[in-house]
């Protein structure tokens, strides 16, 4: 899709007085991370982990508040999750961990 198509797209349903559904939020995560490259950040490993956090509320919306979404995809969203933040930390020299409680 043409970026231009989508922020018109996600504009209009924006405006309205409808609540934002799953499928809103997720584009708009999507929408917003592609206008990262836009930003100049003072410091440049923000932005790729920004991005993926976008990314990654988008996908756990998606996954589980569609009309359709199931408790039983929660497992793996949690898991891809955890490993796209994981990803996103270790860049930074950090990681994810479970807690030991």
């Amino acid at each position: 899709m043409d970026p231009s198509d989508l922020r018109a797209d996600l504009a209009e349903r924006l405006a309205n007085d409808r609540p934002i559904d799953a499928e809103t939020f997720n584009a708009a995560c999507f929408m917003l991370s592609r206008a990262l490259e836009n930003l100049e950040f003072s410091v440049p490993e923000a932005a790729p982990l920004v991005r993926r956090l976008l990314r990654v509320a988008g996908r756990v919306v998606i996954d589980t508040a569609t009309p359709d979404a199931s408790a039983e995809v929660w497992p793996s969203t949690q898991e891809m999750a955890i490993q796209w933040i994981d990803e996103a930390l270790r860049a930074l020299g950090y990681e994810a961990v479970a807690s030991s409680s």
